[in-house]
């Protein structure tokens, strides 16, 4: 184990040698004191603040921007405001809007400062909650936690902690106190139990470990006057700003001065995860950067389209998100956002820039009647190069450098060589109105011009080797074996001709690919050539393979020239921007007027790989350059969630919604709608979100740059809506779930319901079935009965022919035998005669009885009203009785059967003519009552009757009377007395 006075060793040297790099910084900043540009994006009243004072800004335990003002709390997702403001209520005041500080107790729990109050906000409810108030009593919050609880100063009160109240701290000396009219300007945590609060007059360093209450702190109070400023770095060592020195506050509580900065700083000093000072000056509010021994004046550029607007802030806090930005916020122009991975290339603005050269380390660019320029690898200085030589009348075609340090210039007025010093050393007259230089052979330049191939010797003393006639060539390459061409009719791919000066023609040639070709590139294993028509990718052998499913984004784009980094990626320019290939092939990223392109209209033969790796691409308007090293297209992707909710077109919470929410909606109002924001705050319009509410939707929708979401009318079921973010480098993060949600439906749409619903159509299912065959087996029933009943007619008939007319003809043939045997005797002749008549017209009635019983046409009521009256009147009109009958008028036209018309006919016949026969009645009386169901026929005469003790004797008509109505399913009844006359009632259902 190391003794103690080791350790305190170790801690010295470190120390020392912190204090010693800062002495080398201090004795150098000056020196290397510089202006740099910031290019940031501002957020104003009008992008949604209430007030453009931002005060301090804090990024949440979840990742969400919130920031206080002197118009109330807002939060930020990268694209709108919301705002958190105290309504007047007799509680509270307008001046709770005004706020100061802020932090983060716990998750979703803020504590902030106002004029003279602390509050006490709910993220997730959005609700205020009162802790103190004292009007006109300054209230300050500092940036220390106690307990989860901030550490805060009041005047009259002292240093407290905030919890449902005030508490003050319970301060014990060790060493001098705290002076009278002390008042804490900043407070940072130190180590693990102790805390720091820098003031007016000095340092108060304090301590809760080894007391016995955790509000009852030792501490140490060190003079220094003009402390202004206090920062922490990653490490934990703090730096305070003491006059014009920054110093470095020991373990063992000394100052040590690590530079002089020549001014006061402002309390926003701030320290980023890389080490570097960031602060503005008390006088000028100059905002300056200390990185290493740099220091540097920082410029704030906004780029609006293609012009800069310059924005000189009084800044009033700078905070490090947890991916790096920098916000910062200021007093009257809202709140700045510097993104440091934001991909902003060096510009310079030459006009149309046509050639692009690199020579002993400086860039070259051949412009359109601007001259030829000397610009610095960033491209921050430029200066023209032989301007008598190359005036504004000078069109640069093309430009190439030598092994011996010298530029080749092809012009519209001819060729010429320049050394170092831009002084001239060859010329070749020439008139072209295309030129462009091609792969050179060994100490040769190979340069087309229009129709021609000329070929110059670089020597010391350059000279024409010879000329040929040649088609246009834009590109040429020798790779694998084979000589790659590509012109403006195609691709041409031939044998490798070790005679390299040799031009080789192509007018009998077909190409492999019919685009016009400007730039062939060889990686790896393949050739990219850029064309009119994208990027296409050439196997060594030749055959066009495009492996790349990403390059057909760029199918019917203009390519002008690609060019490869040292990390393995391509870079492309054309009339659509600047692009850039990741190393997988899998995605593209583009680059816009937002990342200060010159404009997105580039130039063929304008691109440069510089030698320290920097790439460079000429355009309508000037250059742009970039060194592809400080661009990191691979990052870790950051946490997204809900930003605000409305379910059934309310919102769900005032505040902001917490992860993991289950919701439950009404069929009726099954909508949802809302917004997501992530915690990367990348630039709002190169971000995608795409969502999937899955049990609903079956594919992701298309990234966009919106965070919201929204669906209407959800049919019942059960979803879980996922949210897929894509980075502005078009890197597509994994599925996070935000919330799941439930439809209820109606009790119709529930299982049970369609249990029952299906238990139901079986049971009516079978019921019909069971119907239908009921109906078939009676309808058969009636068939059969139908059968059976016309059999039993034809029976009957057949019987009644058989046994009335039958005997009645069987009578008449007897008779007649009778009346030839005596018709010696005519006296008795005639008298058989007259028996046969008689008997004949018998025969006529009973076949007229049995056809009107067969015709269907009387199965009625009123058909069989009428035959019975015609009947009644016919067979007593030889007789004394007077008939009369009682029916309806009209008769109903009731349906009846045909068996029973004949049953009730043969009763009321067998009445009838018991009354002429025996009764010897003077009036018969028939009455027929009648409604929907029944029917009743009453016989009534005036006879001289006969006793009912002798209806069981009486002789067959009666017995058939009443068999008949039985078998009709009705009923009959006779009453009579001797001297009373006779009544019959006959009742049948109809």
């Amino acid at each position: 184990m190391q003794r103690p006075e080791f350790h305190a060793f170790l801690i010295r040297c470190r120390l020392c040698a912190i204090v010693i790099s800062f002495l080398f910084i201090h004795s150098n900043i000056f020196a290397q004191k510089h202006t740099e540009t910031l290019f940031i994006d501002s957020y104003t009243s009008e992008s949604g603040l209430r007030q453009s004072m931002v005060s301090q800004i804090l990024q949440d335990s979840r990742g969400l921007l919130w920031m206080v003002t002197g118009d109330g709390l807002h939060c930020f997702d990268g694209r709108e405001f919301r705002v958190f403001r105290i309504p007047y209520n007799g509680i509270y005041s307008n001046a709770d809007n005004m706020m100061r500080k802020i932090i983060e107790t716990e998750p979703g729990i803020f504590v902030i400062s106002t004029a003279s109050s602390f509050l006490r906000f709910d993220v997730f409810a959005g609700k205020f909650d009162l802790i103190s108030r004292k009007p006109s009593v300054y209230h300050h919050l500092l940036d220390v936690l106690i307990g989860n609880k901030p550490l805060v100063w009041v005047y009259n009160k002292g240093l407290s902690v905030a919890g449902d109240s005030l508490q003050s701290l319970i301060l014990n000396p060790v060493g001098r106190t705290i002076p009278e009219d002390f008042v804490p300007v900043q407070a940072l945590p130190w180590g693990r139990d102790s805390f720091i609060v820098m003031g007016n007059h000095g340092i108060l360093i304090a301590g809760t470990s080894g007391n016995a209450s955790l509000y009852t702190c030792n501490y140490k109070w060190i003079d220094a006057e003009g402390c202004t400023a206090m920062a922490t770095d990653r490490t934990g060592n703090i730096y305070i700003a003491k006059g014009t020195s920054l110093c470095l506050l020991r373990e063992d509580s000394a100052l040590v001065s690590i530079a002089d900065l020549g001014m006061r700083i402002n309390q926003d000093l701030k320290i980023d995860h890389q080490g570097r000072f960031w602060f503005s000056d008390i006088a000028t509010k100059q905002h300056y950067r200390l990185s290493g021994n740099k220091l540097a004046a920082v410029e704030f550029v906004e780029i609006a389209g293609k012009y800069y607007d310059t924005i000189k802030p009084s800044v009033k806090h700078i905070f490090e998100d947890k991916m790096h930005n920098l916000w910062f916020g200021t007093d009257g122009n809202g709140l700045l956002r510097y993104n440091p991975d934001k991909v902003i290339f060096g510009k310079y603005a030459l006009g149309f820039t046509r050639c692009l050269e690199a020579l002993n380390g400086q860039i070259f660019a051949g412009t359109f009647n601007k001259g030829l320029w000397k610009l610095s690898d960033d491209l921050s200085r430029a200066e023209r190069v032989n301007p008598a030589l190359f005036g504004n009348n000078a069109y640069i075609l093309d430009l190439k450098s030598d092994d011996k340090g010298r530029l080749w210039v092809a012009t519209r007025n001819g060729l010429y060589v320049i050394n170092s010093d831009g002084r001239c050393v060859f010329t070749y007259p020439a008139n072209p109105t295309t030129a462009s230089f091609l792969d050179p052979a060994e100490n040769m330049v190979l340069l087309q011009c229009d129709a021609s191939l000329f070929r110059f010797r670089a020597d010391p003393v350059p000279s024409l080797a010879g000329e040929s006639i040649s088609n246009s060539v834009n590109s040429m390459l020798y790779y694998a074996g084979k000589q790659w061409v590509g012109t403006p009719l195609g691709l041409f791919i031939k044998p490798h001709n070790t005679d390299k000066n040799m031009n080789i023609p192509y007018k009998n040639d077909s190409a492999v690919l019919q685009h016009e070709i400007y730039q062939l590139l060889p990686l790896k294993d393949e050739v990219w050539a850029a064309t009119g028509n994208g990027i296409s990718v050439f196997s060594a052998e030749g055959k066009l393979i495009n492996p790349y499913s990403s390059l057909t984004s760029l199918t019917d784009e203009v390519i002008y020239a690609i060019l490869p980094d040292n990390s393995g990626r391509v870079w492309f320019s054309g009339i659509n921007g600047i692009g850039c290939i990741t190393n997988d092939r899998q995605r593209i990223v583009r680059f816009t007027m937002r990342n200060n392109l010159q404009s997105l209209e580039f130039n063929h033969n304008a691109a440069l790989k510089g030698p320290e790796g920097r790439i460079y691409f000429g355009g309508i308007n000037g250059i742009n350059g970039i060194d592809p090293s400080q661009v990191k297209t691979e990052k870790e992707l950051p946490r997204i969630h809900l930003f605000n909710l409305y379910v059934s077109d309310t919102i769900f919470s005032k505040g902001i919604p917490p992860d993991g929410i289950s919701l439950s909606l009404s069929r009726d109002a099954a909508h949802l709608h809302g917004s997501v924001y992530t915690s990367g705050y990348g630039d709002a319009s190169d971000q995608g979100f795409s969502f999937l509410l899955e049990g609903y939707e079956k594919e992701w929708n298309t990234p966009a740059a919106s965070p919201a979401f929204a669906y209407r009318n959800l049919p019942p079921g059960e979803y879980r809506l996922l949210v897929r973010y894509t980075d502005p480098f078009r890197t597509t993060g994994t599925p996070i779930p935000l919330l799941t949600v439930k439809v209820v439906p109606a009790f119709w749409q529930t299982l049970w319901f369609a249990a029952l619903l299906t238990i139901a159509i079986i049971a009516i299912t079978v019921f019909i079935v069971k119907k239908v065959q009921h109906f078939r087996y009676i309808n058969r029933i009636k068939a059969l009965e139908q059968e059976h009943a016309i059999e039993k007619e034809r029976l009957r008939i057949s019987k009644d022919m058989h046994d009335e007319v039958g005997a009645s003809l069987t009578r008449i043939s007897i008779l007649s035998e009778i009346a030839k045997s005596r018709q010696q005797e005519p006296d008795k002749t005639q008298k058989v005669i007259e028996q046969i008549s008689e008997i004949a017209g018998d025969v006529v009635d009973e076949l007229s009885e049995i056809i009107w019983a067969m015709n269907p046409k009387n199965d009625s009521l009123d058909s069989f009203a009428a035959y019975i009256r015609r009947y009644a009147s016919t067979y007593l009109e030889a007789t004394e009785t007077l008939v009369s009958y009682n029916f309806p008028d009209p008769v109903a036209p009731l349906p009846m059967s045909a068996e029973l018309r004949r049953n009730l006919f043969l009763t009321v016949k067998e009445a009838i003519h018991n009354v002429a026969k025996h009764a010897d009645a003077k009036n018969l009386t028939i009455t027929l009552q009648t409604d929907q169901k029944k029917l009743i026929i009453i016989i009534r005469d005036d006879g001289k009757g006969f006793s009912e003790e002798l209806l069981p004797g009486t002789g067959n008509g009666l017995g058939n009377m009443n068999r008949r109505m039985e078998d009709c399913g009705g009923t009959f009844r006779i009453s009579s007395g001797k001297g009373n006359g006779t009544e019959i009632i006959m009742t049948v259902g109809l």
